[in-house]
């Protein structure tokens, strides 16, 4: 069985936004408050994700901002306490399998000592967070082997002798993954094997950056050998190129037409892939879906609920073709998505626009005050000919559907994408 999980935010769940903190901005008052928004924030999450049968999820870093920041004293273990045990439970409820994955400044290779301190800080702080929620050591800390330095195999060596130097418990969290430019999968393999950690395949990583030997099938299976069962299933990363963009950079969202090749390669492996791209939530749903062979004619329905106005205001075919599929027992998943990829490469056009609008408009327009009414009216009115006034006439739409209650349309992806 292969499972499908995202990466520290979701797309269409207002209750699960976070916050951050500048430096400037780190008082005790507003890092409490900060902090505990941000669990909240992560049980909507892990309660979606159960809901929706996602596997796993990453944890951004900053779900308690500044935390391993040198010039920051706050106790959030102390603080949270409470917060963060029933965190826990719910965590072990939804069995959710989670991991974090420190930024670029996280570098344990670096020549310079006083980047390295601020790392291992890091790292412990990471550490400490998924023990405060009660994971198991199938949740680890991905980090990248860093820099090149001009000197790979000196590089390599401070790496070792860094690992070597950490407290057993942020090494027993440990995973390393390879990257695009400088360290091979066949790198990682051989710190790996040293220290007994497993090692993160990248898929992406991978393709821009591998070994001289070996295809793809055979270093994910030579990085399968160094998990167990203390570190859990094999976990690796996948992704896709954005079109247009510099290489090594994620797509908005995962393709069928790359997507359900790779998937088919992967066989009967038990895996957990970690997508990496842009729309998160959205194409993990989208990859479970695609990939189920007794998928719910429910799950495609639930899905077309938050899609369908986004649909329309881009491609009003698509939107009857949509509704005329899901009149079938049991709906194509590919056929489905098909159309909803066709959505997301149109562009934005007016008249399309102000028809949607005006379609979501009506659910909320007979309880608005007259005053807003007029002002919709008006920006309706300009968006026939004009797009700029859309981002204000979904914001409105948007508060007035939260202030009445129409959940329905405060999860429409209408909003959002």
């Amino acid at each position: 069985m292969i499972r499908y999980g995202f990466a520290c935010k979701t797309i269409g769940l207002p209750e699960a936004c976070q916050t951050s903190l500048t430096l400037g901005r780190a008082s005790h008052d507003n890092l409490l408050t900060a902090s505990r928004t941000n669990l909240r924030a992560l049980e909507s999450m892990l309660r979606y994700c159960q809901q929706q049968s996602v596997a796993l999820m990453r944890i951004s870093s900053d779900i308690i901002p500044l935390a391993s920041h040198e010039a920051v004293q706050f106790d959030w273990q102390t603080e949270l306490k409470p917060a963060l045990a029933a965190l826990a439970q719910i965590v072990r409820q939804s069995g959710v399998r989670l991991s974090m994955h420190p930024g670029q400044y996280t570098v344990l290779n670096s020549p310079h000592n006083d980047v390295v301190r601020r790392a291992v800080a890091d790292l412990a702080f990471h550490a400490d967070f998924l023990d405060a929620i009660q994971t198991g050591q199938d949740s680890r800390i991905v980090l990248h082997l860093g820099g090149g330095y001009g000197d790979k195999k000196a590089s390599l060596e401070r790496l070792r002798a860094n690992l070597a130097a950490l407290p057993v418990p942020i090494l027993q969290r440990l995973a390393l993954e390879n990257d695009e430019r400088i360290y091979t999968i066949e790198d990682a393999l051989s710190v790996c094997h040293e220290f007994e950690l497993p090692v993160i395949f990248d898929v992406f990583h991978h393709q821009l950056n591998p070994p001289t030997h070996g295809d793809m099938l055979y270093w994910l299976d030579e990085a399968r050998l160094t998990w167990n069962a203390s570190s859990g299933r094999q976990k690796i990363h996948y992704s896709q190129q954005l079109p247009g963009g510099r290489p090594g950079m994620h797509s908005q969202t995962i393709s069928m037409q790359a997507f359900l090749p790779f998937h088919s390669l992967l066989g009967t492996r038990e895996l957990d892939v970690m997508l990496e791209v842009k729309d998160k939530n959205l194409s993990a749903v989208k990859c479970a879906c695609l990939t189920r062979p007794d998928l719910p004619r429910r799950n495609l329905t639930e899905e077309w609920a938050r899609y369908k106005y986004y649909v329309l205001e881009r491609s009003p075919q698509g939107y009857t073709a949509i509704r005329q599929k899901l009149k079938n027992n049991q709906p194509s998943a590919e056929e489905f998505y098909a159309v909803i990829e066709a959505a997301h490469a149109c562009d934005l056009e007016p008249g399309k626009a102000r028809n949607a609008a005006e379609h979501v408009w009506g659910y909320v327009s007979q309880a608005a005050a007259p005053k807003e009414a007029a002002r919709m009216h008006k920006d309706l009115e300009e968006l026939g000919s004009s797009l700029v006034p859309l981002a204000r006439i979904k914001r409105r739409i948007l508060a007035l559907a939260q202030a009445q209650g129409h959940d329905y349309l405060v999860n429409s992806l209408y909003f959002y994408l």
